[in-house]
């Protein structure tokens, strides 16, 4: 049953606070009502300010059915839905299977603007292109976050990423450069894998195409949280020859033959890795004299061809770029983001986070399920002492970790240091914060 209006507490808590649902049931009337429910009680709040679910293929048709749910259990003031392969809901997940995942949002004094992004085709230049983006966003020197949901079918990214970057509002930083306002986190939908296949909701209106998404403004704090989880083999090279997305030379000797001798010389370990695939990772910021984690945007290698010795990658390259060859695998996928949560510890205590992850990073990938969904739900929970971990029979407390929502993507868009990139192979989590 739906709360009911005249029995509810009065809000309880100060500050930012959400809730999480997730519910695996096969009827989705029944999976919304569940998930709502269960966020609802977590979220402590007469209302919520804004909703985000994401439903699996199978319950993409009731899409309408499942907003009134929604509406009628948390009477959101916004209400974003898109579909997915898999969803998550606390320290859970769901793949290939029905299931709903409903995150609630109670953020006193923020502006949220929702939007839709239109005319996304066309010749345009960036400045052009993001001084459009930028109005349809509602950028102002108070936007903190865009959550951004897009169609990959229709959805020109190549185009798109760079002028959403740019779009933002800079200011004077401490060092008299601009600096852009705000941060960008998204997903692309992945419920289906066939143009027009994929459903975006904003308050009320159905696409099956385009962008839509809501800007943060105010009295609010969201820390990216962006976790590539992959190392780099071989050394850094620089690109000497290229066209498009092809690298022609790398240190004046063809590109092909490059990464062969690097290969060869991997251990048999790291080369059954490449099955994984083979990754290249371009240097984001070239003045640095040494390149380590959060230095190189992933890409993934498309092939080679022996004749012309060129190799493509999935990028537009030009020559003078440093890039390194990388290797993905659960490890240091494992690794690299607890390195990253841990660093996330040294400040308050999220209220909550609403997490994109790669499609490719399920059970299959870490030889268990959950894996990002429970890390990041768990990151910020007391550390136990020695004495009582020692202990036998102690209850695990499945609602001990922060409320978590999101989805698994065909694509994440998340910044590395002050740029938005589009990314593959990636976990991002937007941990929401009071504001200092």
């Amino acid at each position: 049953m739906p709360p009911d209006p005249l029995t509810q507490k009065p809000d309880s808590k100060p500050g930012i606070r959400m809730g999480d649902g997730l519910s695996a049931l096969s009827d989705p009337i029944n999976a919304a009502r569940q998930a709502t429910e269960r966020a609802h009680e977590k979220l402590d709040s007469k209302s919520a300010d804004l909703v985000i679910v994401c439903v699996t293929a199978a319950h993409a048709s009731r899409i309408g059915m499942i907003a009134d749910v929604v509406r009628e259990g948390l009477l959101p003031s916004n209400l974003l839905i898109v579909t997915a392969q898999g969803v998550m809901g606390s320290a859970s997940e769901l793949h290939n299977a029905p299931g709903i995942s409903v995150t609630a949002m109670h953020l006193p004094g923020v502006h949220i603007h929702p939007f839709w992004l239109d005319h996304l085709g066309g010749n345009e230049s960036i400045e052009s292109r993001a001084a459009g983006f930028s109005h349809a966003l509602g950028a102002t020197d108070e936007m903190r976050a865009v959550l951004f949901f897009a169609d990959p079918f229709s959805v020109p990214l190549v185009n798109l990423v760079p002028a959403l970057s740019a779009a933002r509002v800079e200011i004077a930083g401490t060092n008299g450069q601009p600096e852009p306002i705000g941060t960008i986190i998204g997903a692309m939908a992945s419920g289906s894998n066939r143009p027009g296949g994929n459903t975006l909701y904003l308050n009320g209106e159905i696409r099956n195409e385009g962008a839509m998404g809501v800007t943060l403004s105010g009295p609010v704090r969201i820390d990216a949280v962006v976790s590539q989880g992959c190392r780099p083999i071989g050394g850094p090279m620089v690109i000497t020859r290229a066209r498009g997305n092809l690298i022609l030379e790398l240190g004046g000797h063809r590109a092909v033959d490059v990464i062969r001798e690097t290969v060869q010389m991997l251990s048999q370990d790291d080369k059954a890795l490449m099955g994984n695939g083979l990754l290249l990772g371009r240097v984001i910021h070239e003045h640095k004299s040494r390149f380590g984690r959060g230095d190189f945007l992933i890409r993934n290698i498309m092939g080679g061809d022996e004749e012309s010795g060129a190799v493509a990658v999935a990028d537009l390259v030009r020559a003078g770029q440093t890039v390194q060859l990388h290797l993905h695998d659960e490890q240091t996928a494992r690794e690299d983001l607890q390195l990253l949560l841990d660093g996330q510890r040294l400040y308050d205590k999220p209220a909550g986070a609403f997490v994109v992850s790669c499609n490719g990073r399920t059970d299959k990938f870490f030889g268990e399920g959950g894996h990002d969904a429970s890390a990041i739900c768990h990151a910020f929970n007391p550390i136990e002492d020695g004495a009582r971990k020692a202990k036998s029979g102690i209850e695990y407390d499945p609602d001990a970790g922060i409320p978590l929502g999101g989805l698994f993507a065909a694509g994440e868009i998340a910044p590395l240091g002050e740029t938005i990139f589009h990314h593959g192979h990636t976990v991002v989590a937007a941990l929401f914060r009071d504001p200092d």
